[in-house]
């Protein structure tokens, strides 16, 4: 952490070049050429419509420190990815967007087609800190087109302050403390692992002897992704991609394995262990069985921010202390190897219009590489310098803002709404959140512990050549497995699942074969 002591941050946001002059000072802007007002339209992750992003003081004092002002379109996060393809495609895209699950297939062919603006040549030497955040993506060179020339900047998830050898998944069972050991099984969750096994009994005791005490007690409250994600675990395959065989490419669904996982699913399902209705829920209803107080577990995203999220709406809902009776366990099977899925170290991407005006690209990319210094990093993730945090004499960061009632900082949300359209133009916030004094050190923790147990087991790997590899054959593969392995894993007892497996492999080798075809032709010569 950089030794640095600063005065407090006075943002009166005069508009008088002596205030303008000291901004930029001490934030360290003077490397940027910020002479020219420049007005651009901006995308996030996701926004609401009803939403001030231009009136509190994160905004007002980037937008200040870089003379711009900006025009957010709003898009809800169900709805992006079919907003920002009917934007690009129709060439009516705002100036930036960032789209939080881009597909490396589609950004290649609205690249090729010139749907996207290319980051200018020689770019990487002029905006240093951005090409440095680039580059521990690991995807700075499958980014790059035939032409030479990069049409887009993912994000990285952990950078300065949070580093991990290989980054696995953050989805992680959450269970109630309370009820476990009112059924007598607090000791499976001791150490921070619940083995398959064990995380069925617990289910199971606390369906039985209904702790809920509403006639309905839950047992593993989950949507049909996460449900997926969930057996597939099992499995020892990413099922929805293709892996490398010792003789070629092989479809992950159709390995043993896939339907082994699928049997375990709907064994759990006829048990009675997975909430009955999951699969008619959105994502939100799914998980609300556990967070209102009626659900045994649930299985879903474990990020610290996400973690924070679920604790406080527990406590809201039920009236419980969230820190006594609520907790987290990494999944292991019955010999205790816990189970991980390898991902990428990044997360969302940052894509530019094409003919976009070169003083607002400019500007842009100099606020993008700011954002990757450390003082951009933690402006975008706490807020303005010298309000909401700074340097103590150590040089470790202090947070400024009052604490509640209850002794926990704000949420940088909820004092400034702009930074939800800020967090994901550098670093994204996972990185700092390890080290955040205003993030609960319980949750911190927890959090540490889980990725720590995920290390030291199976981890299903991430294939590289698979993920940024292009073809017309897999811009076409398009099956919603998840739909599939949702409708097995519901199937009445006595029905035969390996053939209703079978039967959908058969069914769409026209999608999948080809698939393998391109991958053999191009790894396998």
């Amino acid at each position: 952490m950089k030794r640095i002591a600063v005065l407090a941050l006075i943002l009166a946001l005069m508009t008088t070049s002596v205030f303008a002059e000291d901004l930029i000072k001490k934030y360290n802007v003077s490397a940027y050429d910020t002479t020219d007002h420049v007005t651009f339209a901006i995308n996030s992750t996701h926004s609401n419509s009803d939403m001030d992003y231009k009136g509190d003081n994160l905004y007002k004092t980037l937008s200040s420190l870089f003379n711009f002002e900006y025009d957010v379109w709003p898009v809800s996060k169900d709805s992006q990815n079919e907003k920002l393809r009917v934007w690009i495609n129709s060439g009516t895209m705002p100036d930036i967007v960032t789209w939080r699950n881009f597909d490396y297939q589609e950004y290649s062919i609205y690249a090729e087609q010139g749907l996207l603006g290319a980051l200018p040549k020689g770019w990487e030497a002029t905006y240093p800190n951005l090409f440095e955040m680039f580059k521990l993506t690991g995807l700075y060179e499958q980014m790059k087109m035939d032409d030479g020339l990069v049409y887009g900047i993912p994000h990285a998830t952990f950078a300065r302050f949070s580093g991990m050898d290989t980054v696995v998944n953050h989805v992680t069972v959450y269970y109630r403390k309370d009820w476990a050991e009112s059924v007598g099984v607090s000791t499976y969750f001791e150490d921070g692992v619940v083995t398959l096994s064990e995380l069925a009994e617990y289910n199971r005791l606390c369906i039985e002897k209904d702790v809920a005490g509403n006639g309905n007690t839950l047992g593993l409250c989950v949507d049909p992704e996460y449900m997926t994600e969930f057996f597939m675990l099992f499995s020892g395959t990413n099922y929805d991609t293709f892996q490398r065989g010792e003789n070629g490419y092989e479809w992950c669904y159709s390995q043993e394995s896939v339907l082994d996982a699928i049997k375990l699913a709907n064994q759990w399902y006829n048990d009675g262990l997975i909430d009955p209705d999951f699969y008619l829920k959105p994502s939100a209803d799914a998980i609300a069985g556990f967070n209102s107080g009626i659900g045994a577990s649930m299985y879903h995203n474990c990020a610290i921010s996400s973690y924070m999220g679920y604790k406080t709406t527990f406590s809201e809902s039920t009236g419980l202390d969230s820190n006594e009776v609520m907790g987290i366990a990494v999944i292991s099977d019955d010999s205790g190897v816990t189970k991980a899925i390898q991902t990428a170290n990044y997360w969302s991407a940052t894509f530019l219009k094409p003919n976009i005006q070169e003083a607002t690209l400019t500007r842009l990319l100099s606020l993008m590489d700011w954002f990757c210094t450390e003082e951009g990093q933690l402006t975008a993730v706490c807020g303005p310098w010298g309000e909401a945090w700074d340097y103590d004499g150590n040089g470790d960061v202090v947070m400024l803002t009052q604490k509640d009632e209850n002794g926990k900082y704000p949420g940088t949300a909820d004092l400034y709404k702009s930074y939800n359209i800020f967090r994901s133009m550098g670093i994204l916030p996972d990185d700092f959140s390890f080290v955040n004094p205003s993030n609960d050190p319980l949750v911190v923790q927890d959090v540490f512990t889980m990725y720590a147990a995920k290390q030291t087991g199976d981890i299903i790997p991430l294939d590289y050549d698979y993920e940024f590899f292009s073809s017309d054959n897999k811009a076409n593969y398009s099956l919603k497995l998840e739909e599939e392995v949702t409708r097995l894993a519901i199937l009445q007892p006595g029905l035969d699942i390996r053939a209703e497996w079978q039967k959908f492999i058969d069914a769409n080798k026209g999608i999948w074969q080809p698939v393998i075809d391109d991958l053999n032709a191009e790894f396998f010569k």
